[in-house]
């Protein structure tokens, strides 16, 4: 700032004194603030403090409270992450401890700043009051405040943790939210390392959130079953939950939903919980907790609208990887019942239903979504000779290319999406680059810029182009074709093109 705006800045401070001139004098310093460079208002910022714009928060009128948070968020953007924390740890500390939730949010989100930036801006030994004051918000009753300190506590240093999880005693006396987002801490916090997994164990947390599991609050239950999601596909989490009968009891209420009054409600928790340690684990669950996927299937077959989405997530989470599509298809005439049914949701459902069906099966086909393949090792030959049987399951005409052809030319952009999906997985099978081969106009039709008008499909569409150029089950002319479309990538236009050389003309 020039020495005289410095100079206004401190008048108008000083005018924060009285009362009666604080509304005019907190509306003179946002003007004054609000357009300056922040290099230039900083060091006018430093000199002056921020001590009386923070006492105008104990004013009692809501509008002169608001006029005061404005003008502190205002000075606090001025500065780079972390240094309102560092240089005015005092305040930051009232701030997060005042009554009112507008000012607990100002303080806050100067310390989510830093730790989003680099954790490092805040030095444990040194803040660690700062981040226990943090902890005590994760049951604020202002989720805005309340979402940020979860996320705050749960992405610390490692020699914070134990103070943190010290402080989610009292939140856990709490009810409803509260009590959920002290859960959240805990997993994420547990999920970290095996060391800090055997301090919540220590705390009893763990047996905790087991316990309530019998809670009749759908809404605690539904909770802690995908808070226990997250712990069990780590090692020392799953063990932990297979060693103490866990699993085996989580098994059993899943089985016994049906009979359950809420059973309608909580079984899309349920499936998620399975889903996501069976996409890890899969040998190990199969084997063991049939009833599981017993389960799924049966969910598939009753075609309960609202199941129905998180069952066919569930099912194509689990085949997204080899061993897991060896599992599902170990299963025998339940899978493949499961796999005709995929198959006539694709052709006869709603939308969202089509669409998320059309994903399902691109990963039961797909060998590349895969995060433990080789991109350059053979398939399988088991999963070659699978995939290209439920593939054939989509057929109605004859071949089942036909079909996901008139899928990729759909209108509805949602469904043209998913059927490109599926078209992608198929195409990183040998067999399904010859299915497109010999597919009367599909080479033409993926050839044509002129179909796609979003970003998404231009880009789907160029990678199963950019796969096929590689392949052998096409002649010399058309991989030319294709190798020229990836030359001139996903966004080339000969209306661009044109334009290019208007301009250069």
């Amino acid at each position: 700032m020039s020495g005289q705006d410095s100079e206004h800045f401190r008048a108008f401070l000083n005018q924060l004194q009285r009362e009666e001139h604080r509304p005019v004098a907190l509306n003179e310093l946002k003007n004054l603030l609000v357009l300056k460079p922040a290099g230039e208002a900083r060091s006018t910022i430093r000199d002056a403090g921020i001590s009386k714009i923070v006492q105008c928060l104990n004013a009692s009128e809501k509008i002169l409270l608001d006029l005061a948070c404005e003008v502190l968020k205002i000075c606090f953007e001025k500065f780079p992450p972390g240094e309102i924390v560092t240089n005015y740890t005092g305040h930051v500390m009232y701030l997060l401890r005042h009554e009112k939730s507008c000012v607990r949010k100002l303080a806050i989100e100067e310390v989510h700043k830093a730790v989003k930036q680099d954790i490092n801006l805040l030095p444990v030994p040194q803040y660690i009051d700062v981040f226990v004051a943090i902890a005590q918000l994760v049951g604020d009753p202002d989720i805005g405040v309340a979402n940020k300190a979860i996320h705050i506590t749960s992405n610390l240093l490692p020699e914070a943790y134990q103070k943190v999880l010290e402080e989610m005693k009292i939140i856990l006396e709490y009810s409803g939210s509260s009590k959920c987002n002290a859960y959240e801490v805990i997993i994420e916090i547990s999920t970290k390392s095996y060391e800090l997994f055997q301090l919540s164990v220590g705390y009893g947390y763990i047996d905790q959130i087991i316990t309530d599991l019998t809670t009749n609050d759908v809404l605690l239950q539904l909770n802690l079953i995908e808070l226990l999601a997250r712990l069990a596909i780590k090692p020392h989490g799953i063990n932990y939950l297979v060693k103490q009968g866990v699993l085996k009891k989580i098994t059993d209420f899943a089985i016994d939903l049906p009979n359950n009054p809420c059973g309608g409600l909580l079984v899309p928790g349920y499936l998620k919980f399975f889903g996501c340690i069976a996409h890890f684990y899969p040998r190990d669950i199969f084997e063991k907790y049939p009833e599981l996927v017993e389960l799924l299937f049966d969910t598939l077959e009753n075609g309960d609208q609202t199941v129905l989405p998180v069952a066919l997530d569930t099912f194509g989470f689990i085949g997204r990887t080899v061993e897991g599509k060896l599992c599902l298809a170990a299963f025998g005439s339940k899978y493949t019942q499961a796999v005709d049914g995929l198959s006539q949701l694709i052709k006869s459902s709603t939308t969202d239903i089509k669409v998320r069906a059309l994903n399902c099966f691109a990963n039961l086909i797909s060998v590349e979504s895969d995060p433990n393949s080789q991109s350059n090792s053979p398939v399988d030959h088991r999963v070659t000779l699978m995939t290209r049987e439920w593939f054939r399951s989509l057929s109605y005409r004859p071949n089942s290319m036909e079909y996901l052809f008139d899928m990729c030319k759909n209108p509805f952009p949602d469904i043209r999406l998913g059927a490109f999906a599926l078209l992608d997985a198929v195409c990183q099978h040998r067999w399904g680059e010859e299915l497109v081969a010999t597919t009367a106009g599909f080479i033409e039709y993926l050839l044509d810029r002129s179909i796609d008008h979003t970003k998404e499909s231009k880009e789907l569409k160029y990678d199963i182009i950019r796969r096929l150029s590689n392949s052998a089950a096409f002649d010399a002319n058309i991989i030319t074709r294709l190798q020229t479309y990836v030359e001139k990538g996903p966004f080339y236009s000969e209306d661009t093109l044109e334009v290019a050389m208007e301009d250069g003309d």
